[in-house]
């Protein structure tokens, strides 16, 4: 069966409907899925690396992006096929205690030096086919073409339904390729690898009017992560590449989400995504790089002071993932670095209320991420935070007169606070009543915060009891009565 399919789509007639290509994709697909065709192809590489062959001769002459769907459905199958083989030799390698260590760095395409070979290497032929099908659909990232002298700059242009879902299937094999080689040779194929997936993420981050996410911009913000916390981060013989490889695909990241005017439309919160993927997953390669730290942080200053209340909200999410993370040499810097900005845009919002519910929920995000602040802060800085958090929350609270007449947003943000700082006085209460204490107008507004608060619900609760009880109609009505 596999090798009447190999044969039929090796010379499909061009009259052949293309239909039939399809059909016939999908009965390979339906091999691949099973035990023995994925142990056979597994087993014999150069069968596995004509298949390809053949699909990429295939895509020469019938693509139509079905058939290009159905094509990348084939490659990760056969990737996966390759995947689980290769994890069965380790696993059976690594029984010997001694031989643990070389079985991560030796196993895997390209062995000791690392070399890919064209014609036997399943990683060559499944780079050669992406890379085909991520050019048809963005030109932009072939270099050749950019190189050339009369190349005019292509604008990143929103990809259609069928192209966005090729191109992120795409970036998700390009990510597993680096699973299949030995450590010498993920090294070879990871900068390939890296520049392909940072570049589709440069090319698809465009916003979208319900700022949802493209699905390549996902597939590359993941195959980010995927790579970054792969197995070769901790073989120490490639470790020196390893660390030169993350700072410099840090560093295009970095560029690529550089203000641009030609970009306009550029997706800023995607661009920001990217950075703490790799400060999360690659902080020890990342500390104490200061170039890095200082592009870093300037980027979520930027989104702090962007008037998009959407990047603002997710800008402090982020930063609370950073601000959390255990290297503490790490998180430090960009504390420093940041919440006094942060502490300044939410002192804001007291002459600035929030006027819709996107600039609510960045106000909520950025208060969540000091109250974090503080308790993340030693016992000894306690009442010092609490002096930043706790007076910021009491001026967002509404006199109990303004209240009735506030808009709702407005009201929104009055009972947030409220509801915060009655959580965080018990959470703290020594400190909590140092900093109210030093100040008696903070004392008298919270104070009548709560008793409006408290009168306001005596007042719902009586409406409640006085409001006759009314036995509901039951909603289905049985034809015979059990009782």
């Amino acid at each position: 069966m596999l090798g009447v399919s190999i044969e039929f789509l090796c010379f499909p007639r061009p009259e052949e409907p293309i239909e039939h290509v399809i059909s016939c994709l999908q009965a390979l697909c339906t091999l691949l899925e099973t035990p023995c065709v994925k142990k056979h192809i597994a087993e014999d590489q150069l069968l596995a690396v004509e298949l390809l062959n053949v699909l990429h001769r295939l895509l020469l002459t019938r693509d139509p992006p079905a058939v290009q769907l159905h094509v990348t459905a084939v490659v990760q199958e056969t990737i996966r096929a390759a995947q689980d083989h290769l994890q069965q030799q380790r696993a059976n390698k690594g029984k010997d205690e001694e031989s643990e260590k070389d079985s991560q760095s030796s196993l895997g395409e390209g062995g000791e030096t690392g070399e890919l070979v064209p014609g036997k290497s399943l990683v060559y032929a499944t780079m050669e086919l992406l890379v085909f099908i991520l050019v048809r659909h963005l030109p932009q990232l072939n270099s050749r073409v950019k190189e050339s002298p009369s190349h005019v700059p292509l604008r990143p242009q929103r990809l259609s339904e069928e192209s966005a879902r090729l191109v992120a299937n795409t970036v998700s094999i390009l990510a597993e390729l680096p699973l299949l080689c030995s450590a010498a040779g993920g090294m070879t194929i990871l900068p390939t690898v890296l520049f392909l997936i940072t570049g589709v993420l440069r090319d698809t981050a465009i916003k979208t009017p319900d700022n949802s996410v493209p699905l390549p911009v996902a597939a590359a913000l993941q195959g980010i992560k995927v790579i970054l916390t792969s197995p070769m981060a901790r073989v120490e013989s490639i470790q020196t590449r390893w660390t030169a490889l993350v700072r410099s695909s840090l560093a295009s990241v970095l560029e690529y989400s550089q203000p641009d005017e030609s970009r306009p439309d550029m997706d800023e919160v995607s661009m920001l995504t990217a950075i703490p993927l790799f400060l999360l997953s690659a902080s020890n390669e990342l500390v104490g790089v200061v170039v890095l730290q200082k592009g870093c942080i300037d980027r979520f200053r930027n989104a702090l002071n962007s008037s998009d209340p959407w990047v603002q909200a997710r800008c402090y999410q982020l930063l609370l993932s950073v601000f959390q993370h255990s290297n503490r040499a790490l998180s430090t810097p960009y504390i420093h670095a940041l919440a006094p900005l942060m502490v300044e845009k939410l002192k804001a919002v007291e002459r600035s209320r929030p006027g819709s519910a996107a600039e609510l929920q960045a106000v909520q995000e950025g208060i969540r991420v000091l109250e974090n602040l503080v308790s993340m802060g030693e016992e000894k800085n306690r009442v010092q935070l609490l002096a930043l958090l706790v007076p910021t929350l009491i001026s967002y609270l509404l006199d109990e007169n303004a209240i009735s007449s506030a808009p709702q947003v407005s009201r929104s943000l009055h009972d947030f606070a409220l509801q915060n700082l009655m959580r965080i006085g018990p959470l703290y209460p020594a400190a909590f009543k140092t900093v109210i204490g030093a100040a008696p107008e903070l004392k008298t507004r919270l104070e009548s915060a709560i008793r409006a608060n408290q009168a306001s619900s005596k007042a719902k609760a009586a409406a409640r009891q006085a409001q006759p009880a009314v036995q509901a109609a039951p909603t289905i009505k049985l034809k015979t009565s059990f009782f």
